[in-house]
């Protein structure tokens, strides 16, 4: 027999077939992973708060929520026992992982069941997620298996509540020609078709920031006439140029609760709305001055688009200027006059000049705002003889 020495071997590798595998989460016990919502009594069906309730067919009816794994991993070569894979159970809620054994707390872990505690609304559910992990130790391959399960709740039809403003929800006061500064926001509350207003209790608040935040209606609002806590909010738009105002309903218990307890809410807002205006000066002598003129005396008409032009009570009323004079042309600093009235009298000195030079009579008008409470540096409140706080127009 001659040996041939050029042979080629061949290394030859045991494969295994994948793992068959599937999980899913189970809710344990015969409960749903859907519950009903009755708002008008902030009641659950199931209620997961309270004790577990088992009927006489061994079911679960009320109580918390068990949740478990349901796994299954098979080898099709049967070279493994599987029985000896024990995955490691994870569980997060919103993407939080659950690790809490305390039975108080919304959602905990007793082994490797999740308790869900916590009930929810239409508006506000969770997701759970549930990961396996285990090791393949025929190939040292980590597995994970996983699964999700949303738990929220169906509002009762005929249990649904709406809170509706009965005005215009952007409002505008046109402080130089309205006929009342006092505005007043109607809000009504139904459930279903039936009207609620008068059996639920009413809670007003503001923002004047859009909403960002929301502020209690206290006795410094000083736009505040009256209503915080009735279904009709009465506000003075002389003490605020905007505000947005918002209300909820109590109903748990009537009109005796205390706070809001339903998310509805219903918003609106108002705001001042000027129109152009547009100062003019004149003077009562004419454009020019003369060498035996020893001063010239001017004033205003102040026009209004859209609108007659302001009185001259409007005008005291509205108006601050500040007048002063500039030569016309050149980039000169305004000499300022130090008179702030609707008229001013110019001495000769600031607006006479031999070369030609023209000079600009300038009354730098500013609309007045808003009145509130004035005070001297140290924030004392100033007050009439009988005790009133003074308010001006800023």
């Amino acid at each position: 027999m001659k040996r041939l020495n050029n042979s080629q071997p061949l290394a030859v590798t045991t494969t295994f077939r994948p793992l068959n595998t599937s999980m899913h989460i189970e809710v344990m016990g015969g409960l749903s992973s859907l519950q009903f919502y009755r708002q008008t009594l902030q009641e659950w069906v199931p209620d997961h708060s309270i004790a577990p309730v088992i009927d006489a067919h061994g079911t679960q009816t009320d109580g918390a929520m068990r949740l478990r794994a349901v796994y299954s991993i098979i080898d099709p070569d049967n070279n493994l026992n599987t029985n000896d894979l024990v995955p490691q159970i994870f569980w997060y809620v919103d993407g939080t992982q659950v690790t809490s054994t305390d039975s108080t707390q919304d959602y905990y872990i007793v082994g490797n069941i999740l308790y869900v505690r916590k009930n929810f609304t239409h508006l506000l559910g969770a997701n759970i997620y549930c990961e396996c992990r285990f090791t393949d130790t025929r190939t040292s391959t980590p597995f994970v298996l996983s699964d999700t399960l949303p738990l929220t709740a169906i509002l009762q039809a005929d249990e649904q509540w709406s809170i509706n403003i009965l005005c215009d929800r952007t409002r505008k006061h046109f402080p130089l020609h309205a006929a009342t500064t006092i505005y007043s926001f109607e809000a009504e509350a139904r459930q279903g078709s039936a009207d609620k207003t008068d059996a639920v209790a009413w809670f007003w608040d503001y923002s004047i920031d859009r909403g960002e935040h929301w502020l209690t209606i206290t006795d410094d609002c000083l736009w505040y006439v009256s209503g915080k806590n009735a279904s009709t909010l009465s506000v003075d738009m002389d003490f605020i140029e905007s505000i947005m105002v918002r209300c909820r309903i109590g109903t748990a218990n009537g009109t005796s609760t205390v706070a809001p307890d339903l998310p509805n809410e219903a918003t609106a807002c108002i705001a001042w709305r000027l129109p152009k205006i547009i100062p003019v000066v004149f003077s009562y002598g004419g454009d020019r001055i003369f060498a035996e003129n020893s001063f010239m005396t001017f004033g205003l008409i102040v026009h209004v688009t859209k609108h007659n032009d302001l009185t001259e009570e409007q005008q005291r009323h509205w108006l601050m200027c500040d007048w002063a004079v500039r030569r016309q042309g050149s980039n000169d600093t305004p000499v300022a006059l130090g008179a702030y009235g609707l008229e001013v009298v110019v001495p000769q000195r600031f607006i006479y000049d031999t070369s030609g030079a023209k000079f600009i009579v300038d009354p730098r008008c500013a609309i007045r705002g808003v009145y509130d409470i004035i005070a001297d540096p140290s924030g004392e409140v100033f007050q009439s003889a009988s005790g009133h706080e003074l308010a001006i127009r800023t």
